[in-house]
């Protein structure tokens, strides 16, 4: 099974929309989202205020030359330094304080997954993840949502594997996010070659 991921491009929009369709039609189960009158989830807006921001990366999953899925990804992060002032296990501090998470800069965020189910429980989903670990190294946060315990349970299986289980996580309450988050640190130094390409 050959895996690639592309950096997707402004023309790649109407790719992204209807395979975001088959994503919305997979997590409506704990979105509880409807479709619209016009039988779909987006609209003629779709994108639309995302390829202007620099803190936003699309890329488009390939599986055997198909395609299989997106990752999008964010510069940014969920967790406010109040939010840190408030854990109580003094080890999840000291290793935020170890990785450099107090820095005041930017991390990499997992805001969109999706695997398409032909290609799930082979591999796919784990690969396309570490790729983007290793194509862009720092500090990493993975979010869920609290109804969606089977990527929790994904996740924590990868991010552990990824990490020799180096990784904490945090719930969160917050108007930013209600939920999960894993935080880690990738090095491609630690995990091998840059796998990402466009």
């Amino acid at each position: 099974m050959n895996i690639e991921i592309t950096r997707a491009k402004r023309h790649d929009t109407p790719v992204l929309q209807h395979l975001y369709e088959l994503y919305s039609y997979d997590f409506s189960v704990y979105t509880q989202a409807d479709i619209a009158n016009t039988g779909l989830y987006t609209d003629e807006s779709f994108l639309s205020g995302y390829w202007n921001d620099m803190n936003w990366s699309s890329f488009l999953v390939r599986v055997d030359g198909s395609l299989a899925g997106f990752a999008w990804m964010l510069r940014t992060t969920l967790i406010r330094p109040q939010d840190i002032w408030t854990l109580k296990e003094g080890k999840e501090t000291r290793f935020l304080q170890e990785i450099g998470f107090l820095k005041d800069e930017p991390h990499n965020l997992i805001e969109e997954f999706f695997i398409m189910r032909k290609y799930r429980l082979r591999g796919a989903g784990e690969t396309v993840a570490r790729m983007l670990f290793d194509q862009y190294p720092g500090i990493w946060e993975v979010s869920e949502m609290v109804e969606n315990t089977p990527a929790q349970a994904f996740w924590r299986k990868v991010i552990g594997r990824y990490t020799g289980e180096r990784y904490i996580e945090l719930t969160l309450d917050t108007e930013l996010w209600h939920g999960p988050v894993q935080v880690f640190m990738s090095s491609t130094q630690e995990h091998g070659p840059r796998s990402v390409s466009g």
